[in-house]
Order: C-alpha cells, then structure tokens, then sequence
C-alpha cells in the first residue's frame, strides 16, 4: 500500500478541499479548476510543513507537478500564492456563514460558532495561523490579508447573527455590538486555539468538544440576557 502524500491528508481533513485527479491535454474550465485547486493543497501542505519563508515557488511546482509558469500564471509572487491558500482554507466556512437564514437568529448563531471551534482546531488552520505568527511581521501584507479576508468576514457574519437575535427579543438590548462578538469569539476560540498551538490537544474527542461548547454556550447566553428557552 503507497503512503498518501500530503496533498491527499489535506483533502480527507475537511471537506471544503475536493482533491481531484489531474487529466493530460488543454484544460477544460472544470479541469482548470480542478487544477486550481489541487496547485493550493499541494502549496498548503508545503507552507504548513515549511512555513513560509522555507518554502519556494519551485517546492510547490516539483510537488504539484506543475510549471512555475503554472503557477505564476495564477499567482504573480509567493505572497500572492500564500494569500490565496488563506482564502481558500476558510472559503467554505465563510460561504456557510454567509447564506446563513435568519428564521431563528440565535440558533444559527450557536450552530455557525459550532463549526468556528472545528475550525480554528483544524491542522491547517492551525498550520496557517502558526505561519502568520512567525513570518507574517517580516511580510505585513500577509496579516492586512488574513484581517481583511477572514477576521473581518467572521466577525461581520456574527455580528450580524447577533443584531438579528436582538430585533427578534432573543437576547438583552445592547448587546448586539462589535464588542460583544469580539468576547464570544475569544472565549469560544482563544483556550482550544491556545492549547493546540502548543501542541497539546485539549479537545481530544467529540464528546469533549461538544461539553466545551455547550459550557461556553451556556455562559455566553447568560451575559447577552438571551429569553428563556
């Protein structure tokens, strides 16, 4: 039995990545992005194994089995590769995000955040965010990238969540702010996150997730007056 290389562990993490089978000749636009995708597995997996500054354009292109003119072709510079490995690492959370309903605001709210703590425990979510702390004050267009791409994204989605509780009675008055969303993603996130980062694994099972979520939860609907069930 071959080992899987690391592209194809990337592809089995999380669903939002379709690794696919590469065909030979001219492209299709399915092919294309077929082939799109498979260059930003292949340049994930290496920028979380080598980080960024000990990964090269001609690491990725050797991996992926791809020209540099391949890549060039889609991404002018490393910095522009490494924004688009970003982007899409969080693409498909943040379009669930978006085409959230707002039937039951608070519900949606507690399911979305549900899927944030997955997230953020990810391996290459975590790899990401290990890159940004490392290298990214060396390249400070890498963090202006990840606030305006995923910080700000997030953060509006569940502000908005938040805002459409309050006008639906679900929670307190005044408490659907940027200040109150800043607190829930940090006491939801910042422990799990914290803890990984260190390479411990304080969520270790399902079971253990779920108990931590529903104990945040329970605290934070306390301090946003949320209505009685």
């Amino acid at each position: 039995m071959t080992k899987p290389d690391a592209a194809s562990h990337l592809d089995m993490a999380h669903p939002c990545l379709e690794g696919k089978k590469r065909r030979c000749g001219r492209p299709t636009p399915y092919g294309t992005e077929q082939l799109d995708q498979h260059l930003l597995e292949v340049a994930a997996s290496l920028f979380v194994k080598h980080g960024y500054a000990g990964t090269s354009v001609d690491q990725i292109a050797r991996k992926a089995s791809a020209s540099k003119q391949t890549l060039y072709r889609r991404y002018p510079s490393k910095e522009e590769l490494f924004k688009a490995v970003i982007t899409n690492v969080t693409a498909c959370l943040l379009r669930t995000m978006a085409e959230t309903p707002l039937k039951d605001p608070l519900q949606e709210l507690k399911t979305i955040s549900r899927l944030m703590l997955d997230f953020v425990l990810r391996p290459d979510a975590l790899g990401t965010y290990r890159i940004l702390i490392s290298d990214a004050y060396r390249y400070p267009s890498l963090i202006d990238h990840a606030i305006e791409n995923i910080n700000k994204p997030f953060h509006a989605n569940f502000l908005r969540l938040l805002k459409a509780a309050e006008a639906a009675g679900q929670i307190g008055a005044g408490h659907a702010d940027s200040t109150t969303t800043h607190l829930w993603a940090g006491m939801l996130t910042g422990w799990p996150m914290k803890q990984s980062l260190f390479g411990l694994n304080p969520l270790e099972d399902d079971a253990a997730r779920d108990a931590f979520f529903e104990q945040a939860w329970a605290l934070f609907l306390k301090g946003v007056g949320a209505a009685p069930a």
